[in-house]
């Protein structure tokens, strides 16, 4: 399952001095000539204020010059390049790909990037919850279309196991007349009631059954750690993910349906290496 600058500055300042007495006649008293020579102490030409050299106004000024460490790309506050993953989709289906745990090197960080939704790991905990006829079977649900997105990340490290994830799935159902409780809008606040605030329905008469958009919204941010159990990641919370590292360098994982409850992952995740 989380994501770095510097500014720069540089002042130079320039100064410069000339002194002189004004336009009056300088009397020599102990000549008694007058001193009017352009020589004077207070004008000389080689003024120490003025020259190329100034440290204060020189081109060679340390505060001015094209090698300030302060403005260089090498800036250390910059800090290492952001890493970052793209949005990922999700698809509710009538069947998914095969699935088969292969073990392998999991430690890394990894974007999510697919995820497949059966109906049956989809809708199965909310029919449960919902209080349906007990002739209502997943065989009466068609999946029309679904549409989604998933966001996030997970990192693995080898005994610790951190997610930040954020998902939204829509899907268009058709409810046949077993999975009907009395009429489409009481089958829509039972749908409701049992997704709580992890999504919500809008349901039509479509006889002799309903047709249902649903939304399935979910967010996960969670460190745990884990073991491996052969070709089963183990968390620290007894939540089991069969996982697979194939040869294209993805990785899979799908939580047990053994272990599945009200609350557990549907579907199988693929994600790819986190990279630059």
């Amino acid at each position: 399952m989380m994501d770095r600058f510097g500014w720069t500055l540089g002042l130079a300042l320039a100064l410069a001095a000339a002194g002189c007495d004004g336009g009056e006649v300088d009397v020599d008293a102990s000549t008694g000539t007058t001193d009017s020579g352009v020589s004077t102490g207070d004008a000389q030409t080689p003024e120490p204020d003025a020259g190329t050299t100034d440290p204060d106004g020189g081109t060679t000024d340390p505060d001015s010059g094209t090698t300030d460490p302060d403005s260089g790309t090498t800036d250390p506050d910059a800090g290492p390049p952001v890493l970052s993953c793209s949005m990922g989709t999700i698809r509710i289906a009538e069947m998914c790909p095969a699935f088969t745990a292969c073990g392998g090197d999991e430690v890394g960080s990894w974007c999510y990037a697919d995820v497949c939704m059966t109906k049956e790991e989809l809708l199965g905990p909310v029919l449960m919850q919902m209080g349906v006829p007990r002739d209502c079977t997943l065989d009466e649900i068609e999946v029309r279309s679904s549409s989604g997105m998933i966001d996030g990340n997970a990192t693995l490290t080898g005994t610790m196991l951190t997610r930040m994830v954020m998902s939204e799935a829509t899907g268009t159902f058709y409810l046949g007349p077993g999975c009907k409780i009395f009429t489409c809008r009481a089958t829509e606040a039972a749908i409701n009631s049992a997704l709580g605030s992890n999504g919500m329905a809008t349901c039509r008469d479509e006889a002799p059954g309903c047709e249902c958009d649903i939304t399935f919204n979910s967010t996960v941010n969670e460190s745990d750690t884990y073991t491996l159990d052969g070709n089963t990641i183990v968390t620290g919370s007894d939540r089991r993910y069969d996982y697979c590292v194939g040869a294209d360098g993805n990785f899979r994982f799908k939580e047990d349906a053994s272990m599945r409850s009200g609350s557990g992952e549907p579907g199988t995740q693929t994600l790819l290496p986190l990279s630059p």
